[in-house]
């Protein structure tokens, strides 16, 4: 690294420690380059070229994240975004992300795919909204569910992570081994997979006989 670009990310450590002393949360920050707007009333910091901030258990990365907002609590991240939560078991990716510090807010406009480690699950949907006070995370839009032995599709899905559920509207099918579910309302209980449905019902289930090939009635 030359001793230019080392200057800048100094210097955006520098204001960001300032920051966090002040606002009492630990942030770091780094970036290639970082422009700040101190106008009253519209103040605003622009990191540029492979930004990355750590915020609580969040790092985040993006080719572009802009902080403002009181406190700064608002990040705005576009270009090949990147979250990992370490305390949350959880990551996240998408070409546009807004974040709220203080409320705990992550939303995705757009394509996203979460990763949650703790269930070894994928998610992805056009739409996202994860309310970390509240433990949820609502999904639409082409909302798919992938596990190791389930397959789900729906176009809106609430995951409550506390209670480890997965309830899924919108025309939701789950494909579970070579068995088909599908019905108004599906959850899932993640800690065992069992799957509740509600409302016109249908499924169709692949009986083997104990013996492959044998005749069950012979």
């Amino acid at each position: 690294m030359n001793s230019t670009l080392r200057n800048k990310h100094f210097l955006i450590i520098i204001l960001f420690t300032a920051l966090s002393t002040i606002f009492g949360e630990s942030i770091e920050f780094s970036a290639d380059s970082m422009r700040y707007e101190a106008a009253e009333g519209k103040e605003f910091t622009l990191l540029s070229g492979s930004a990355f901030v750590r915020t609580g258990s969040k790092e985040i990365r993006a080719d572009e994240i802009k902080l403002f907002g009181e406190d700064y609590n608002i990040l705005l991240c576009e270009g090949n975004v990147s979250v990992l939560d370490s305390e949350e078991e959880l990551q996240i990716s998408s070409s546009y992300l807004y974040y709220d510090r203080e409320r705990k807010i992550t939303r995705i406009n757009g394509r996203s795919e979460m990763q949650d480690f703790k269930n070894e699950m994928i998610i992805k949907s056009g739409f996202l909204e994860y309310r970390q006070e509240d433990d949820i995370v609502i999904m639409q839009i082409g909302v798919r569910i992938l596990k190791e032995d389930l397959t789900c599709r729906c176009e809106f899905a609430t995951y409550d992570k506390a209670a480890d559920t997965l309830e899924m509207t919108g025309i939701p099918v789950v494909y579970k081994n070579e068995d088909v579910f599908r019905a108004s309302q599906i959850t899932v209980l993640l800690e065992n997979d069992e799957i509740q449905m509600d409302g016109k019902v249908e499924g169709s289930l692949i009986i083997k006989d104990e013996e492959s090939g044998s005749d069950p009635e012979s």
